[in-house]
């Protein structure tokens, strides 16, 4: 994203390096309240999992219109770049809590 961003200036929207600091933020943010309830059970991570997911997508959604809508000469770069970063921060998530649950769930031994 970094190279992108200093070869192709006028095909990215300014905000990006924010963007990216920002699902930094949210990501560790995330990674921190799910390992915590993975420790709880799996219901209780499955249902603090689904209910931060959804307060999540709002919290982007929200992101995107007021963006767009507060700059709208650069809505669609945003969007897109918003969308790349999206996506790549999803796949590392579901893999660090498919190795957070399978770390936290018990093996199944009993003696």
């Amino acid at each position: 994203m970094l190279i992108a961003f200093l070869t192709l200036p006028q095909h990215l929207s300014p905000a990006l390096p924010f963007v990216l600091i920002f699902f930094m933020s949210v990501s560790l943010l995330s990674y921190s309240l799910l390992q915590k309830k993975a420790s709880s059970g799996t219901s209780g991570f499955v249902n603090g999992f689904m209910t931060h997911s959804v307060l999540r997508m709002a919290l982007y959604l929200a992101i995107i219109l007021g963006y767009a809508f507060l700059n709208r000469e650069d809505a669609v770069r945003f969007i897109i770049g918003f969308f790349v970063i999206y996506l790549i921060f999803t796949i590392f998530e579901v893999f660090q809590f498919l190795a957070l649950t399978r770390k936290s769930k018990p093996t199944g031994k009993q003696l």
